[in-house]
């Protein structure tokens, strides 16, 4: 129990405080101890300190389009990375013929393994990335054709 050393009227008392449970605690004052019913609940203060940023808010209709949402993609058959994170695995490889919607790749991201689906059927034309490979969000995977 932390104890501590107050003044009420120019007198000086060693009080110890418990642990807070719900709303109570057990107080004790010159060695006798009291339930002391909380009202308000005890909040440390925060030592992160609050950063204020004023900033001007646009029309966001007036903003162009500066990247594709994550795991649009840019062209009919390329594969794209929804997310940035490592390559763990190639499921084909050039020359197989995929399904839409087959899993081609597994990526890692934020400590997740993804499937990364085929966006078309057809055939592997070009692989752009190698497993172990670290890549952006919205970076080409691989390309399928028809």
């Amino acid at each position: 129990m932390p104890e501590y050393k107050i003044t009420i009227n120019d007198r000086t008392y060693t009080v110890n405080l418990g642990r807070i449970l719900d709303d109570s605690v057990d107080v004790t004052l010159d060695g006798r101890t009291y339930k002391v019913k909380v009202e308000t609940p005890m909040r440390k203060t925060s030592k992160t300190p609050m950063i204020k940023r004023h900033h001007q808010v646009v029309n966001a209709a007036e903003v162009p389009n500066r990247t594709s949402p994550p795991g649009i993609s840019t062209g009919k058959g390329e594969v794209i990375a929804p997310l940035p994170g490592i390559i763990l695995k190639l499921l084909v490889k050039k020359g197989d013929a995929v399904n839409e919607g087959q899993p081609v790749a597994i990526m890692e991201a934020m400590k997740m393994e993804n499937e990364i689906e085929s966006p078309v059927s057809g055939t592997v034309g070009e692989i752009l990335v190698s497993e172990g490979e670290n890549v952006l969000e919205n970076a080409v995977i691989m390309k399928i054709g028809g």
